[in-house]
């Protein structure tokens, strides 16, 4: 897939519905990648398919017609057998250079015996995944009567004090190397949120603020025998949101990384030129899938130390605990049940080794006054580090004893309609009193999407609620957050999409931004495309794309309050004070 179309490519298609001769090249491979020999065929049938929603990316189906080959026997020693994998290209005819340009589909294990010969018709069909089935079980990868561990860190044997936390990056690389011999990879650090380049314009801030904990397991890990080396590596995949695993098309690298928002990325293909090999479209939307709020429940936390003996005094809350050292630890987590609300800069000291502020881990900020409710149990985690020859030493608030998150999509404005909770109180409904009262949850955040057809506002609220499984590995209310903003924003995304079907695009994949106008749109839209099906028997790819919605955050960021604020009526923005604007176009008021 070239990351630029040129010209040519374009013409390519535009000349292919006249003239569509097509080849298929098979690189053949050996154990240990290297092309051993190659078929050019004759192409009469078959498909690949391109899901950038599945861990195992590629499928392809082909019949073909050998040319120029005798050895394709299915046998030992033939080219087409099981201990061979292949690299496929697609051909185009160029009848101005009277020669074949080809495209790259990727590269492909045998799903089945290895394919199908017909003498007669001289036909081979062969049906293949990319090597993904190398590590699903599928062709290998299951593993045998192993109990494979990840320790979250190594003690100093005789004092018990942490010495190395292990980072997931690490254990992904491990599991690739030693269990399935996998040496060509590209691992991007997997890791907190706010650590991410892609998220928080002070990333190496964040990072440098918390070296010990931002990309490290965040508990032991351990797989029994039977798993494959698949499950262990999506194990680690998903300890975070929004990362995504496949092997390259062109190099065949296996990759992790953060899913691609495309925000700045150019359109890959314009509206003009799908107009002009458009062959059919359909918009239909399921809207049994759309939801518009995502409420995560994640662990119950395990506090190392507990006490439900706490006093405030002075904005400190102080707890004498048994059993706990005479110093905080990196990484303890602390339970205290909160007799009182805190005011802003609110401390906790125990033992008395002397009072600590609150943060939240998201944002290193002190938590703001009323985070604590009266009579509820809170986690706290101790972080020290040392800095400058002195200690520096943090306690974040995890969350309460049950971690809670809570996303919802939201247009942005007032209600101006009031809703009564059965204590007697009123709250403006769809704020984020509303929810926290309503959903009795401390932490929601607001997703702003002014034009999105799927806002609490204009469909009512309809909940995915995440529990148990995987969630159970989340293990604070800012990470379920995370997870929570990510879950909504695939259901309110994928399922804002529309397919189409055009002449054959073999340069195509997911991930990649084009501009187009639907027939019942009267202004071209962008979408990102989610997945891609080609027909050779047809000559024609079907393209599944979401629409693309910058981010209510991009666009103060990139355009200014201006930018934003045009999203709104005139009536809609009579409701607001100047500093409720100043507060919407930040995100603080909703």
């Amino acid at each position: 897939m070239a990351d630029i179309i040129t010209q040519e490519d374009l013409q390519l298609v535009l000349q292919h519905a006249s003239d569509p001769r097509m080849k298929l090249c098979i690189d053949v491979l050996d154990a240990n990648g290297k092309v051993i020999d190659s078929l050019n065929c004759g192409l009469t049938g078959g498909s690949v398919s391109i899901n950038g929603e599945s861990d195992v990316r590629r499928t392809a189906s082909f019949t073909i017609q050998p040319t120029l080959k005798n050895i394709i026997q299915l046998t030992e020693d033939s080219l087409l057998w099981l201990n061979k994998d292949i690299k496929i290209s697609v051909g185009l005819y160029n009848p101005g250079t009277k020669e074949y340009k080809y495209y790259p589909l990727g590269y492909y294990v045998y799903t089945d015996t290895s394919g199908t010969y017909s003498i007669n018709a001289n036909n081979l069909t062969i049906n293949c995944s990319d090597f993904m089935k190398k590590l699903d079980g599928t062709k290998n990868g299951q593993l045998g009567a192993l109990i494979i561990s990840y320790p979250a860190y190594e003690e100093n044997k005789e004092t018990g004090d942490v010495i190395k936390r292990n980072t997931i990056r690490n254990a992904v690389i491990d599991a690739l190397e030693k269990l399935a011999r996998i040496t060509n990879h590209r691992i991007d650090d997997i890791g907190e949120y706010k650590a991410m380049p892609d998220y928080n314009d002070n990333w190496q801030e964040y990072r440098e603020e918390n070296e010990a904990t931002w990309n490290t397991l965040p508990f032991d890990q351990e797989f029994s025998s039977g798993c494959s080396v698949l499950s262990i590596l999506t194990a680690f995949r998903d300890l975070y949101p929004n990362y995504e695993m496949f092997f390259d098309m062109e190099t065949n690298t296996f990759v992790c990384q953060i899913k691609p928002m495309c925000y700045e990325d150019d359109i890959y293909l314009d509206n003009s030129f799908l107009q002009r090999v458009l062959i059919s479209e359909n918009t239909a939307v399921d809207m049994t899938t759309v939801r518009n709020i995502c409420e995560v429940w994640g662990r119950v936390i395990d506090a190392d130390f507990f006490s439900e003996e706490c006093s405030c005094k002075n904005n400190i809350y102080s707890a004498d605990i048994k059993g706990y050292e005479d110093k905080y630890c990196n990484g303890d987590i602390i339970g205290l049940k909160i007799p009182m609300a805190n005011l802003e800069n609110a401390q906790i000291n125990i033992n008395g080794l002397g009072a600590i502020g609150i943060y939240n881990e998201a944002d290193e900020k002190p938590i703001k006054a009323n985070a604590l409710k009266p009579d509820h149990t809170y986690a706290f985690k101790i972080s020290k580090k040392h800095d400058d020859k002195k200690d520096i030493i943090k306690a974040y608030l995890l969350g309460t004893w049950q971690v809670h998150a809570l996303n919802v999509l939201t247009g942005g404005k007032k209600s101006g309609q009031f809703v009564t909770s059965s204590d007697g109180e009123e709250y403006e409904l769809y704020s984020k009193e509303y929810f926290r009262k309503f959903y009795n949850c401390d932490r929601v955040d607001m997703t702003v999407i002014a034009n999105s057809p799927f806002t609490v506002e204009k469909l009512g609220e309809i909940p995915d609620i995440k529990v148990s499984g995987e969630y159970d590995n989340i293990t604070s209310d800012d990470l379920a957050a995370d997870k929570a903003k990510w879950e909504n924003w695939k259901n309110c995304r994928l399922t804002d999409n529309i397919t189409i079907t055009t002449a054959l695009l073999p340069f195509l994949d997911v991930n990649k931004k084009v501009s187009y106008k639907r027939s019942d749109s009267d202004k071209e839209q962008q979408y990102i495309i989610t997945s891609v099906s080609h027909d050779f028997s047809g000559f024609t790819s079907t393209i599944t794309m979401y629409r693309f919605y910058p981010l209510h955050e991009a666009l103060l960021k990139e355009t200014g309050t201006h930018k934003v604020l045009s999203e709104f009526t005139h009536g809609v923005l009579s409701k607001y004070t100047h500093e409720e604007l100043t507060a919407v176009a930040s995100e603080q008021a909703l």
